[in-house]
């Protein structure tokens, strides 16, 4: 965010290293942090970057460390984990991850609520017991989102005994006696471990775990726990095909609810169970593609076309178009039998620029082609 930058700027200029040769002034700094989202970087391989710019970065990454292990008071300590999970996923594993030990430790005693600031008296104990709640939730929330970009960063690297830590630290916040957000925001970050680590360390390794809590918190009353397990549900499933083939009824039977509570949504709630029900159906998609010979696809098909294309949580469109494809690639019967209402969903996903996926959008238009679109 532009807020996460501006704080980077200020922080450096007031805390770090003063101007000089390499930096003029804190603007520097900004120009040179926003120019990394340029920087073409792959999941856990180090790059080289420009010299200049990797002392700035380096700089930026270790203050805002030192920030979120040292300082006491939570809303600081939330603002530099937000800072630091947009850094490195502009500038790639070469940012970090010389200090990959050092950031998971401050990461797992955040997530166990031990570190400074939520252990001693900082700068945000004078506000009231509400105010508390909130920096309590923003700052867990951002600890969530950085777990989950280090894995979208470091992938393997981050190995077996961090990424058990961050599954075990994150448990208790999905207890049903825990508030909703809670209960979100950690289903929200296994659903972005499955997605974003191989499935050898998440989504086989905690499969045991994950399946049920993620079904049964489909049923849950609060339409942004289902919705995240409703995501979760379907990562789990494409990427633990093998774990997930006994289950995958039961997947679907699970994601169904959420369909039928946003057909039947009252007014005042109607856009958050629109987007539960459009992570459900994508979802769906996910699960049948975990084993497209034994999932009941025309079923799921003949559920999801009519709804298509998703209009509260656009993104998952390309999620169901890369699912035409993959059937197209396997020369699956329902391609040919579903023919008309495919190219009628496919369509409408182009014309209303519905595919933020460049390249499933390309496949999709020859895809749209050979169905005679």
């Amino acid at each position: 965010s532009g807020y996460g930058r501006v704080y980077q700027r200020d922080v450096v200029s007031e805390f770090g290293p003063k101007p000089g040769p390499r930096c003029r002034d804190s603007d520097n700094l900004t120009h040179w942090l926003t120019s990394t989202q340029a920087i073409n970087w792959t999941k856990g391989t180090d790059q080289v970057l420009p010299p200049q710019l990797d002392v700035y970065v380096q700089e930026c990454v270790g203050l805002l460390l030192r920030l979120i292990a040292e300082d006491t008071a939570k809303s600081v300590a939330a603002v530099a984990c937000e800072s630091l999970n947009e850094l490195i996923q502009d500038a790639g594993p070469s940012s970090f991850m010389s200090r990959l030990p050092q950031l998971l430790e401050a990461l797992i005693l955040l997530a166990n609520g031990k570190a400074p600031c939520q252990t001693l008296l900082g700068d945000d104990d004078d506000h009231d017991e509400d105010d508390d709640d909130d920096h309590d939730n923003v700052l867990m929330d951002n600890v969530a989102d950085l777990c989950g970009g280090v894995a979208k960063v470091a992938g393997a690297r981050l190995g077996a005994e961090a990424t058990d830590a961050m599954f075990r630290a994150f448990a208790r916040y999905a207890q049903p006696s825990r508030s909703a957000s809670d209960r979100a925001m950690a289903l929200g970050c296994f659903a972005e471990l499955c997605v974003e680590l191989p499935p050898e360390l998440a989504a086989d390794r905690h499969f045991g775990t994950l399946q049920p809590l993620f079904a049964s918190a489909c049923g849950d009353s609060h339409a942004n726990v289902a919705r995240n397990a409703a995501f979760g549900l379907g990562a789990l499933c494409e990427r633990a095909p093998g774990n997930a083939k006994p289950h995958l009824q039961g997947a679907l039977h699970a994601l169904f609810p959420l369909v039928q509570r946003a057909d039947n949504s009252k007014a005042e709630r109607q856009a958050q169970d629109a987007a539960a029900s459009d992570n459900a159906l994508a979802s769906m998609f996910r699960v049948c593609a975990a084993d497209v010979q034994s999932a009941p696809v025309d079923q799921v098909l003949g559920l999801v076309l009519p709804r298509l294309p998703l209009q509260e949580d656009a993104g998952e469109n390309s999620t169901c178009a890369q699912f035409f494809i993959d059937l197209a690639i396997q020369n699956h019967p329902a391609i040919q039998a579903h023919a008309a209402s495919i190219r009628t969903a496919l369509s409408k996903m182009l014309s209303e620029e519905k595919l933020d996926d460049a390249a499933v959008a390309e496949q999709a238009r020859g895809l749209l082609g050979r169905l005679g679109g």
